[in-house]
């Protein structure tokens, strides 16, 4: 079992996540996986071993020979997938040059995790969106080439309505550890995820402004080019918000566990795996716009759901401090996340697998 992504550990994100559980669940089952990345972080950097064994997973970090934004094209990539003599190689997100190359190689089962990256224009930049554009109409047939994974019912729809293929859909997982952790308080308001254009941070603090809320609002993740300018406008506007950076696991949980809400502010997401995580907790979310984030965190179950402006999220903030309706979503969080445990949603991938080999 190949396992091909574009970053893999210690980078991590929601796809990185996704791979090394999926892989370290595989090794635990007695599959042999191999994970072929590229050596690089996100801005660029190669700083890894070339090749290494973790948590029975072997890790190839193969040499990029172009690189842009967060894409990497190497020629080593299909001789190395033919050298591991892998009867299933599972790739991950759409666009990138490795599914192009993979989906070329006869005498294997291809998979495809596209990982829902259907960003709008506003999120994206004018440059972004058209190359993706061109890739969806020129490169359809591609697609059509793999057995496809759908992450959400609203990637399952857009899979079937741009390319007119089927895809089975398993959802990314939570920790069962998270169920088991209580909360504590309601100190603050948090976002946990990347600090850059697509997120819509910017909009998160105006809308926090506006509120008019006493309680802080945490901001906690990488740093991807908004760092400077949200500590400046922080600081210009005298807010009562603190950027804490990247953070590990531990301060993560524990950042959850006071939160009052779990505030995801990208108009549209893949999933929002974060909110799952703070809905194990008991802790609602408030969202914003229409994606992927409406299956992680369902409006009126689990989340208050605004429109992509401050003055609409500003309201949504409002709302989440009335203790009849926070009660109430609290309550629903928690149920609604029992749908997305690890011991639940892993299993899926091996009766996936395994309906794929009996087809072959």
């Amino acid at each position: 079992m190949v396992q091909v992504a574009p970053f893999y550990y210690p980078v991590m994100g929601g796809v990185e996540k996704v791979v090394k559980d999926l892989s370290e669940f595989l090794s635990s089952r007695g599959f042999e996986v191999v994970v072929i990345t590229y050596n690089r972080d996100r801005r660029g950097v190669s700083k890894f071993k070339h090749f290494e064994e973790l948590n029975g997973i072997k890790i190839l970090r193969i040499r990029p020979k172009l690189t842009w934004s967060h894409g990497s094209y190497s020629p080593e990539l299909v001789t190395k997938v033919k050298e591991s003599r892998a009867d299933i190689v599972h790739v991950h997100v759409w666009r990138h040059p490795h599914v192009f190359q993979i989906a070329k190689m006869e005498g294997i089962i291809k998979v495809l995790h596209p990982h829902s990256p259907f960003y709008s224009l506003k999120q994206s930049g004018i440059i972004n969106w058209t190359y993706y554009r061109i890739v969806d109409t020129l490169f359809r047939n591609t697609i059509r080439q793999y057995k496809l994974i759908s992450i959400t019912p609203f990637e399952k729809i857009t899979l079937e309505r741009k390319f007119k293929v089927q895809s089975k859909l398993i959802p990314n997982g939570v920790d069962d550890l998270f169920f088991s952790i209580s909360k504590r308080g309601d100190e603050h308001y948090l976002y946990l995820g990347r600090l850059s254009r697509e997120k819509n941070v910017v909009s998160l603090l105006k809308a926090y402004e506006l509120s008019g809320t006493d309680r802080p609002l945490i901001l906690a993740g990488p740093d991807n080019g908004l760092g400077k300018r949200i500590t400046k406008l922080v600081s210009k506007r005298k807010l009562n918000v603190k950027y804490v950076g990247q953070v590990d696991d531990a301060t993560k949980i524990e950042l959850l566990r006071r939160s009052r809400a779990v505030i995801n502010p990208s108009p549209y997401e893949g999933l929002g795996l974060t909110l799952l995580e703070g809905e194990a907790m008991g802790i609602p979310s408030i969202i914003v716009g229409h994606g992927g984030q409406e299956f992680a965190s369902p409006p009126g179950v689990s989340s208050i759901r605004t429109e992509d402006s401050p003055e609409a999220l500003a309201e949504g903030l409002r709302s989440m401090e009335d203790d009849v309706i926070h009660s109430k979503l609290s309550a629903g969080a928690r149920s609604w996340a029992e749908n997305f445990k690890l011991s639940v949603v892993l299993p899926m991938y091996l009766e996936f697998y395994s309906n794929l080999y009996q087809r072959a």
